[in-house]
């Protein structure tokens, strides 16, 4: 009956609505890394036994509980999701079922227990591949419980196998029920709990029935006698100074390598993919954000301002015949030209602003908390130092022309971001229209323009209409 209490705790969690709460943040990985623990001092009492008896069943339920420990490790360091623990439980339910298996059977001599004990620690670091190869894939949780499902059915044979071991079985049937606690589980925090604790109190009861039954079996233990490396003789303690116990120690210091390997290998991962994201947003030839983060901050930008109602301003800057710069000087010209008005616009933006490169010769201002006067200031200052100051590169001095449409967002309007940039869009068609080297804005101006060196513009600010 005590194999069953996971599942009957699992389903009392699912019947009463008020259990299901999301229990504290730090819980289940607690009980995730007790697991881990557990299973590893369990998988430390295993190698010592089998080292001593060379029973093959001591040696699977090593390699089982080693995987058991990295697969909760993984889980414990948020390294991996539902679908790495379900690998992990997998294996070992495998190494567990081939111990049901074995029986009694063992293995004769030094060298060949040392030996298995080498395979044992080479599957479970093959265990530990492939529960990190995993951790990347993009399963949802109900496909990812499916190993874990088929983990528990495979303990639960495995603990049906080995009823030779009562102990032994039922501490099987207790992770075999916690496994499938943890299918049926998902993404309830309260079920996460129930079964990783009920794999925790598997592997301790192992590792005590492991040391339990070293202690209860006389010296000399009757054993199936087994051709070739399988052998019914008894074997000599080891003793300090022994080859078999420098192996053991050997054997253990790997082990415990492993597991700081798994720490190792969680701030590798952190870092790789802090590089990716970074990577991602940003725009390699000149440092900008790049389209989409930049998109996503547009959507924020207009969130906020439709919220507090406070200005918000986009200008959209595009570099007029781009195309034929890059056919008439090369594309290395081309990139030296995008480079330089990147700077020349990030050396115009306030701390609060983003500028992105949205396009290929495009690019776009955020300006949050921005008024007409404000966007009208940095759009002739952006466009003025373009035309005053022409671009070094390696064919000479090159000048560009440059069209510029801004987009208005004042208190009260609930303009969305997508909407705001397509107005900026039709307002740099209409500079464009123009003839380039112009400054344009919204519908809600009718698409006027402001001259390159209007007077009235520099006068007062005023916008002098013009046709679309």
């Amino acid at each position: 009956m005590a194999t069953l209490l996971p599942l009957a705790a699992a389903a009392t969690i699912r019947a009463l609505p008020s259990l299901q709460a999301d229990p504290l943040p730090w819980l289940v990985p607690g009980i995730a890394a007790t697991a881990a623990v557990f299973a590893a001092l369990a998988m430390l009492a295993a190698v010592a036994v089998s080292l001593e008896e060379g029973r093959v069943r001591d040696l699977a339920d090593l390699a089982g509980l080693g995987m058991l420990a990295t697969a909760f490790t993984v889980m414990a360091l948020h390294i991996g999701g539902m679908l790495a623990l379900g690998v992990g439980v997998t294996a070992a339910a495998g190494a567990f079922l081939a111990g049901s298996l074995a029986r009694q059977l063992s293995f004769h001599g030094r060298a060949a227990r040392a030996g298995a004990l080498v395979i044992a620690a080479l599957l479970v670091e093959a265990t530990l591949g492939g529960v990190l190869l995993t951790t990347g894939w993009p399963v949802d949780d109900q496909m990812a419980s499916f190993p874990l499902a088929g983990g528990a059915v495979v303990l639960a044979v495995a603990a049906l196998a080995g009823l030779d071991n009562t102990n032994r079985a039922m501490a099987i049937g207790i992770a075999a029920t916690g496994a499938l606690a943890l299918a049926i589980a998902g993404t309830h925090g309260s079920e996460l709990v129930v079964g990783s604790a009920a794999v925790a109190v598997a592997a301790a009861a192992l590792g005590w029935q492991l040391l339990a039954d070293r202690l209860r079996e006389p010296q000399v233990a009757e054993r199936a006698p087994v051709a070739g490396l399988l052998e019914a003789q008894p074997e000599a303690r080891t003793e300090p100074g022994d080859a078999e116990f420098d192996e053991l120690s050997r054997i253990t210091r790997e082990l415990r390598a492993t597991l700081d390997d798994l720490v190792a290998a969680r701030h590798l991962i952190e870092l790789q993919r802090v590089e990716i994201d970074r990577a991602a947003s940003v725009d390699a030839l000149t440092g900008l954000a790049s389209r989409w983060p930049t998109l996503d901050r547009l959507r924020t930008e207009a969130a906020e301002a439709r919220r507090y109602e406070h200005p918000l301003a986009i200008v959209l800057l595009d570099i007029d015949g781009f195309a034929d710069l890059n056919h008439d000087h090369g594309l290395q010209v081309g990139d030296a030209i995008l480079r330089e008005v990147a700077l020349r616009l990030r050396v115009r933006m306030r701390e609060a602003d983003l500028v992105g490169r949205i396009g290929a010769d495009a690019f776009l201002a955020i300006l949050p908390h921005t008024d007409e006067l404000g966007a009208t200031t940095f759009s002739r200052a952006v466009l003025d130092r373009l035309i005053d100051h022409r671009i070094v590169t390696d064919r000479g001095e090159i000048g560009i022309d440059l069209s510029v449409g801004i987009a208005l967002m004042r208190p009260g309007m609930t303009l969305s971001g997508e909407e705001l940039l397509a107005a900026a869009e039709e307002a740099l068609a209409s500079a464009r229209a123009a003839g380039g080297n112009r400054i344009a804005f919204d519908q809600l101006h009718g698409l006027s323009r402001l001259d390159e060196r209007g007077t009235e513009a520099e006068a007062g600010g005023d916008v002098a209409q013009g046709n679309a």
